[in-house]
């Protein structure tokens, strides 16, 4: 073999070296970038896995609040006209004037899939009082674990006096109807008369 073949020959084995080195490179950095691409994936199941299992232990406590909590079937005429009483006493108590208060409209809110129908019993105040007269009756009236909220506050001066406030005020009672065929309770009277504003 001459000179010559052996330079060619050499030139060849060291071509063919960086070659085999190149395609070992490739293959070893696509077989890197895949396996990124999978660890990836699997922090990415396991991350949903965790926020999942995290629901379901919120959703399990919120079931169980409620399966304790959950108030009984009222009439549709009783618990309005029960908040409505309730709020004018706890107004009265708290030293607010009662300008006018009425019974409006019952709403129905279904929970997802419509598994519990909710009725929402509202009543609207227009009361004056301080300040802390009506955060006293707020605090009284707010009660979530009652299933009994403030949903609407309007505060404004009093034109006469500038030490009292005029507030008009929405109370959100959210209650499980009773079915139609039910007998009303003895104990429930009419809404009605919440209607007639209460002398100023």
């Amino acid at each position: 073999m001459s000179e010559r073949e052996k330079k060619l020959l050499y030139l060849f084995a060291v071509a063919g070296v960086i070659l085999i080195g190149f395609w070992g490179y490739s293959t070893f950095l696509n077989y890197k970038q895949d396996l990124t691409r999978k660890l990836d994936k699997a922090q990415e199941d396991l991350d949903t896995a965790k926020m999942a299992i995290a629901s379901r232990d919120a959703i399990i406590e919120e079931i169980e609040w409620l399966a304790t909590h959950e108030p009984q079937p009222r009439a549709s005429l009783q618990a309005p006209d029960e908040i409505a009483k309730f709020a004018d006493t706890e107004a009265l108590s708290s030293g607010l004037n009662v300008k006018n208060k009425k019974i409006l409209s019952t709403l129905e809110a279904g929970t997802e899939g419509n598994l519990v129908n909710y009725s929402i019993a509202q009543v609207e105040f227009q009361v004056t009082g301080t300040e802390k007269n009506l955060y006293t009756w707020f605090d009284k009236m707010h009660e979530p674990t009652k299933f009994r909220v403030i949903s609407n506050i309007s505060l404004m001066p009093n034109k006469e006096n500038d030490t009292l406030i005029d507030c008009n005020v929405i109370f959100d009672q959210w209650f499980i109807a009773a079915p139609l065929d039910s007998p009303e309770p003895e104990t429930a009277s009419t809404p009605w008369s919440f209607l007639v504003p209460s002398p100023t």
